[in-house]
Order: C-alpha cells, then sequence, then structure tokens
C-alpha cells in the first residue's frame, strides 16, 4: 500500500513538478514594450497599506504578487548584493569592509547618454571565484547580445543592468528623471527606489567602528512618511510607462536589520494602469504560491523580453497561481508568511540550544534512575522508571511534534513566539499519550513503535501533499535562509529515516514473535521501498544525499531482521545500488525541460558539462564547517556516550541495559544500527553535515531508552538468575 502511495503522490509530481503552476513556458508573458525593474530596497508586504501606499495598493489588487526571498552569498542582503544578484541571476555577493554595515553602490561615471560603473571588473571577478560562481553582467549582456538597449535609474539599478564591461546605454540619476521619451527603445529599464534605505544612515560609534541604524531606531510616523513618499513617486513613475510595457516591483534587499521576505509584484501597463492576472507568483525555484527567489527576477526579465538566458541562471521564470479574494486576504497571508518565517528564524538559534540542553539531561537522568535511584523502594523505583520511559519518548516525539504544529496557526497570534513553543509541548504530549494509551503500552517496542511510526506517516504525507509542514518550522528550512524551499530538507531526512528504521524494526520484532521472519523482511523491504522512492523523487523528496544515506542503512536493518550475515561484498553491492539509484533519478530530472527540472536534473547538467567540481567543493565544504556548530556537536557526542558508554554499563542484572533488550527483541538492533549507518554515511553525503547524525540519534537514543527502561523493570520482576535462552524465545 505504501508503493502504491508513492505512485499516487508521484503521478502529479511528474506531470507538474509545479502543482499551481500555468504550463505556458512564457509564464507571465511576452512585453509589447520595455521591461521596467523597480528595485525597492526593505520594502515589506506589511508596508503596504490603503492609508500610506495607495498606488502600491492599487497595483497589488490588479497584478500578480508574492514574497521574495532575497538570500544572495551571504545571509545579509544588502542593496548592492540584491543588484548584484539581478544581474547574474546567481546568487553573488560584494565585498564590504564590515559585514554589518552596506555600503553603497559605486556611482557610474556618465558618458554620453550612458554610463560605466567604476570597479565592475572586480565584482566580476570576484564572484566568478566565489562558490556560486555568480556571472555578473549576464542580464544586461544578454540584453545587449541580443540587440536590446539598457536604461539605468540609479546607481544600483545601473549595478543590475551593467553589461559584462559595467556599461549600460542609457543612465539618469533618479526615478525623477524618467520620461516617456528617455523610455523610448528601451528593451530593460531598471529604476531604484532607495527612499527606505536612507532612513537607516550609517554613523559611527565611539570608538570609531561604522554602524548601522537600527529598525527600532526610526519612528514608526517617520517609516510611514518615508512610505508615502515611495508611493507617490511610484506612482509618477507608472504614469510615464508606455502601454505594453511591463511593471516588476522586487524588494532587491534589506533596508537595514535582519533579512526578510520582500515585496514581488508584476503586470502589464495599460492605458488605464496595470492589468493583471490578479494571481499569486511563484517559480520552479520555489514550487511554493506568492513566493519566488529575487534570483528568479532575471530569468524573468529575459523571457518577459523573448530572450534566452542560457543555462547560467541559478533562477526560474516567474509564474502565476491562483490567489485568495479579496486582495487583502492575499495580503494577509504573505505577511503571515513572512511573520512565521522571521519568528523561526528567531527561535532557531534557542531551540536547538534548548533541545541540546533537554536531551543532554534526559540522558543524566536516566542514566541516574535506572542506575542508582532507590534500589531499596521497588514502588518508588518503578514509578520513576515509567516516567523515564514517558521522558524518553517525549524526547524523540519533539521532532516530528515541531512539523504538526504547523497545522495550529500559530503565526497569526499576538506573541507568536509564544504561541509556536506552546503548540510544538501540547502536539508532542498528545503524540506521547497516544504511545502510552493502548495495550501496545506493556510491550518493550510498542511506544517506541507508535512515536517512530507517527513520525514516519506524518513526513510521508507531508511530502505527498507539498511539504508545507516543513516550510517554517525550527526542524524544516525556512525561506529566508533559502537553503531550500521544496521536498525534504536534511533535519527532517534524519529524522524521518530513522522513524522509519525503527518502526520497520518494532513491527518486525511484534512479526517474528508470531513465528513470522518471512513477512517482517517483506514490511521492511516495501516501507524501506517506499521511503526511498518518496525521498529521492523530484518535486516530491528531492533529497539527493538521502537517497545515498538511506539505502544502505535500509539494507543493513534488512539484513539484520532476515538473519543475513553482513559481509563487505554485500555492503559494497549496496554501494552500488545507492550510486545506481540516485544517477537514475537525476538522469529522469536531466531529461525533463530545463523550466522544470529539480536540482537533481541541475546537477546531472553540471556533471554532463564537466562543471560539477564547484557544487561538489561548495557542499563539502559547507558539511565539513558544521563541526563548529557545537550546539549539534555536543548533541551527537552526548548521544553516543549515552547510548555506548550508559546504557551498555553492567548493572545488578550482569549485562548492560541495551543488551537485556537487545535479548528481548533483537529487531531494535537492527532498528538502531541501520540508523547509525545512515546517520553516518547521511554526515558525508549531505552539507548539513553534523546535523544528520545528531537529529537522527535524537530520534532514536529516546526511542531505544524507553525500550531499556522496560527491559530493566521486567528484569527486576523476574527471578534474580538470568534465563537459559533469550526472553523473546522462551515468549514465543
Amino acid at each position: 500500500m505504501l508503493v502504491a502511495a508513492v505512485l499516487f503522490c508521484t503521478a502529479p509530481a511528474a506531470a507538474s513538478s509545479g502543482a499551481a503552476a500555468n504550463s505556458d513556458p512564457d509564464r507571465t508573458g511576452r512585453a509589447d514594450g520595455p521591461v521596467v525593474l523597480v528595485g525597492v530596497p526593505g520594502l515589506l508586504w506589511e508596508d503596504v497599506t490603503p492609508e500610506h501606499t495607495p498606488a502600491l495598493w492599487e497595483m497589488a489588487e490588479a497584478g500578480a504578487i508574492g514574497n521574495v526571498s532575497i538570500r544572495t552569498a551571504t545571509s545579509r542582503t544588502c542593496p548592492t548584493d540584491g543588484w548584484l544578484s539581478v544581474s547574474a541571476g546567481q546568487r553573488a555577493l560584494s565585498d564590504r569592509e564590515r559585514f554589518t554595515v552596506c555600503e553603497p553602490a559605486p556611482e557610474p561615471v556618465v558618458d554620453g547618454s550612458g554610463a560605466t560603473v567604476p570597479g565592475f571588473g572586480d565584482f566580476v571577478d570576484q564572484n566568478a571565484r566565489s562558490v556560486f560562481s555568480a556571472p555578473v553582467g549576464l542580464l544586461g549582456q544578454t540584453v545587449r547580445d541580443q540587440g536590446g538597449l539598457t536604461l539605468a535609474a540609479g546607481p544600483g539599478a545601473a549595478l543590475g543592468a551593467a553589461d559584462e564591461s559595467g556599461r549600460v546605454d542609457h543612465y539618469v540619476d533618479s526615478a525623477r528623471d524618467l520620461s516617456q521619451e528617455r523610455l523610448q527603445g528601451v528593451s530593460l529599464a531598471a529604476v531604484e527606489l532607495p527612499e527606505l534605505t536612507s532612513l537607516y544612515p550609517t554613523e559611527s560609534d565611539e570608538d570609531d567602528e561604522p554602524q548601522e541604524a537600527k529598525p527600532e531606531d526610526v519612528p514608526e510616523q517617520v517609516r510611514e512618511d518615508t512610505l508615502e513618499t515611495l508611493d507617490s513617486r511610484l506612482s509618477a513613475l507608472v504614469r510615464n510607462l508606455p502601454a505594453g510595457a511591463t511593471l516588476m516591483v522586487v524588494g532587491v534587499s534589506m533596508d537595514t536589520g535582519p533579512s526578510q521576505l520582500t515585496v514581488a509584484l508584476t503586470g502589464e501597463m495599460t492605458a488605464q494602469g496595470l492589468a493583471g492576472p490578479s494571481a499569486y507568483l511563484a517559480s520552479e525555484s520555489t514550487r511554493r504560491p506568492g513566493l519566488v527567489a529575487l534570483t528568479d527576477t532575471t530569468v524573468t526579465v529575459l523571457r518577459t523580453l523573448g530572450m534566452d538566458p542560457g543555462g547560467l541562471t541559478g533562477g526560474r521564470a516567474w509564474q502565476t497561481t491562483d490567489r485568495p479574494q479579496p486582495a487583502e486576504e492575499a495580503l494577509v497571508r504573505l505577511v503571515d508568511f513572512n511573520t512565521a518565517a522571521v519568528v523561526v528564524g528567531t527561535a532557531i538559534p534557542g531551540f536547538f540550544s534548548g533541545l541540546v540542553a533537554i536531551q543532554l539531561l534526559i540522558y543524566a537522568a536516566a542514566a541516574y534512575a535506572m542506575h542508582r535511584y532507590s534500589w531499596g523502594q521497588r514502588g518508588k523505583r518503578a514509578v520513576v522508571l515509567s516516567v523515564t520511559r514517558v521522558v524518553a519518548l517525549a524526547g524523540a516525539a519533539f521532532p516530528v511534534a515541531s512539523y504538526l504544529a504547523n497545522l495550529i496557526p500559530w503565526w497569526a497570534t499576538q506573541f507568536p513566539l509564544l504561541a509556536l513553543l506552546a503548540s510544538v509541548l501540547a502536539v508532542d504530549a498528545l503524540v506521547v499519550a497516544l504511545a502510552v494509551a493502548g495495550p501496545w503500552r506493556r510491550t518493550i517496542l510498542g511506544p517506541m513503535t507508535v512515536v517512530a511510526g507517527a513520525t514516519t506517516l506524518v513526513l510521508f504525507v507531508d511530502l505527498c501533499v507539498g511539504a508545507h509542514l516543513q516550510m517554517n518550522s525550527p526542524t524544516g528550512y525556512s525561506p529566508i535562509v533559502a537553503g531550500r524551499f521544496y521536498g525534504i530538507g536534511n533535519i527532517a531526512f534524519a529524522t524521518f529515516a530513522t522513524g522509519m528504521l525503527m518502526a520497520v524494526a518494532g513491527v518486525s520484532h511484534s512479526l517474528i514473535s508470531r513465528g513470522r521472519r518471512r513477512a517482517a523482511v517483506v514490511t521492511t523491504i516495501v516501507v524501506g521501498a517506499a521511503s526511498v522512492l518518496i525521498i529521492g523523487w523530484p518535486g516530491l523528496g528531492t533529497d539527493f544525499g538521502g537517497v545515498i544515506a538511506l539505502i544502505p542503512g535500509l539494507a543493513v536493518t534488512t539484513m539484520m531482521i532476515a538473519g543475513v550475515r553482513i559481509t563487505a561484498l554485500r555492503m559494497a553491492a549496496v554501494a552500488v545500488v545507492s550510486v545506481t539509484a540516485i544517477s537514475l533519478l537525476a538522469w529522469m530530472d536531466y531529461l525533463r525541460p530545463v523550466e522544470d527540472r529539480s536540482h537533481f536534473g541541475a546537477f546531472a547538467e553540471l556533471v554532463v558539462n564537466g562543471d560539477a567540481g564547484t557544487v561538489l567543493a561548495r557542499k563539502l565544504g559547507a558539511m565539513l564547517g558544521t563541526l563548529g556548530n557545537w550546539h549539534l556537536t555536543l548533541l551527537a557526542a552526548g548521544a553516543l556516550v549515552f547510548l555506548f558508554a550508559v546504557l551498555n554499563r553492567p548493572g545488578r542484572w550482569r549485562i548492560g541495559a541495551l543488551q537485556r533488550a537487545y535479548e528481548y527483541a533483537p529487531t531494535l538492533r537492527a532498528g538502531l544500527t541501520g540508523s547509525l549507518v545512515t546517520a553516518l554515511v547521511g554526515f558525508a553525503a549531505n552539507d548539513s553535515g553534523v546535523a544528520i547524525p545528531a537529529l537522527a540519534l535524537t530520534v532514536a537514543v529516546p526511542l531505544t531508552l524507553s525500550a531499556c527502561v522496560w527491559a530493566v523493570q521486567q528484569s527486576e520482576r523476574e527471578p534474580a538468575e538470568s534465563p537459559t535462552e533469550p526472553p523473546c524465545v522462551q515468549k514465543a
């Protein structure tokens, strides 16, 4: 049935990887006139109101709208970084003396009607050497090579529209200097509206260090007045646009402070003003209605002009999809989505610090309870061990609870951060209650199997319906960080894979205890194959490293359940199967149209062209860099020490609690070993590095602890002498 479910899920993904998108490759239409790209640093949808920005509000009612993920080659997107990324169609960056201070774009040197950006070659060279190999100048060069003319209004806009030599055909100092005459014959007009940026000037502190003003330093009334000025200038610009022009308004960066999701808006100019479609924007980069990436802007401009951007861009053309009506509801959803992203981004450091602290406390308390607490007070000790088991299950259920919490609209409350925490804790309690509520609570692996099975089922279904629970989850992915927009994230993969392997171990124990080992093996293979398929299928899980990591762990678990000896030759064959499977999936994706490919197909293209080395080097550097994350490294190390030193330490039963649990449930060893193999391979195969074993152990070790506590309780009820046969054999 799981295989059938996967095939049902993959059918729509194969038919259209962007379920909400139109099928026309020119998704936003081709322009009859110029494309006018207006970059507004710092513009958020919460800024757009009928009172302070009436022109923008009317455009939002008529046009296609969405949030923009502005992540560039660094975590701080300044206006210069944003315009360079528009120029390259790939994540770009600019050198600056202080990471926390945005430096202005260089003033162009005017030459006739055009201008040249000084030092543009340095931007080109620097980004060509960067991890993203961003081809700065691509946008302007492509327009000129295909017979078009470029115009820029403002220094930042000149960075975005310049060709590879740094030149734009026409240049004016600001949007106020634009007129219909200036736009005649122009293909691309890039316009900068920097009013919000001017609110946050750079000043020097007592140590003469440059410091940027913070959002809270600017009174709300001042920002509202600035928004009104910005809106009036945009309105004046729109009145000068000829009919047939395409208007694109993009928040190319933040004005100050941490990154957020900015504004994207587009429509065609008519004699009556901006015309629709009244829709949400989306793209194959994000595959989410109402969300596009900054690098999508480049290819969208070129496609709208009927020009081919080539295969160098990292973005995909904007598409349109249905949105709620009226416009107020559509904008509220965009604002809520940004709120959720900001809150989760703020919560993540504390979330993982708390996760590490709680897990280590669980291990310390469990070690004390199992080996020292109340040996002479049987009743009191029984209560303590029962509580320890429940706490262990709660720790294992924490990741899946963080996903299910997104079923609750915590972001719409007055205190979203507190609401998020309360939602996670409430869902965690429900999962644990289910685990200890039924008759399975009296078996060694029953509660463990319920928690592991719930983890597997929730993420499996989530992948089938678009991975909505992972987006803006503390253990999912963020559109602000922009490491991934769809499919299964690396942390979610660690949670899902571990939950699946531990769940099949629990189910297999139940089947084998009834003498049905063959059914246990078949169940493991079917569930495992369905998991590999949904993780690796482009448009669903789309996890390259996940396929490579899960197949070896699944193979080890299956062989141990089947009673087959694990040899080097067999593991070599498993490695060949892993590489073959991922190669086949990547090749299948590569055969699809460029606009519909996931990063599987994009990587296959790099391999075919011999350019995969840059991506692999970036992934390797990111993986090794995670070892510096002391939170996750400490979490993984603490879990391993607890598992193999504490749970394996002999107690009054003459063998460790872990070995005793293996006697009662031999398949526990299979699930745990497979999970450790997947975690180790996942560490090497993913750029998240140490996050994979850390989160895998966060699920696996507490689940194992719950089984060990049961084994300790059972041992204390039995006679002091050891049985001559393993308990599971006696009972069978």
